[in-house]
């Protein structure tokens, strides 16, 4: 037997109108990338120094991080004034901020405004 590949015949339906392809392909021009360009690789430094920015941007909005350290006279008074030489180991400290150093006092209580008290009238009596 002789057997021969039978081709099939393709078909092509014929161009009933010219027209243009819907999207005409730009000769002579490199293809537009909608995604950004990769992020730069920052060294350990830069991103040490970004971080340290942050956290002194913290400060300067006023969100310190407090740090308590008793005084030296407070701890002898405490120790050898037991228990009554804790009240000067309480009364010697102080409070820092733990990244820049401000002292960081205790945010005072706001009091309310007193709304001004009505004049008596003559007409109540």
């Amino acid at each position: 037997m002789n057997s021969k590949p039978v081709e099939m015949a393709t078909h092509q339906p014929a161009a009933a109108y010219d027209t243009p392809p819907a999207y005409p392909q730009p000769q002579g021009q490199q293809p537009v990338h909608l995604h950004p360009p990769p992020p730069q690789q920052m060294t350990a430094a830069q991103v040490g120094e970004q971080y340290r920015a942050e956290l002194f941007a913290q400060c300067a909005q006023g969100v310190h991080d407090p740090k308590t350290k008793y005084g030296v006279c407070g701890i002898i008074t405490a120790v050898l004034c037991f228990p009554c030489g804790l009240i000067c180991l309480f009364l010697d400290t102080e409070k820092r901020c733990a990244r820049c150093g401000v002292k960081v006092k205790k945010p005072k209580k706001e009091k309310k405004p007193k709304e001004p008290k009505e004049p008596k009238s003559d007409a109540a009596q």
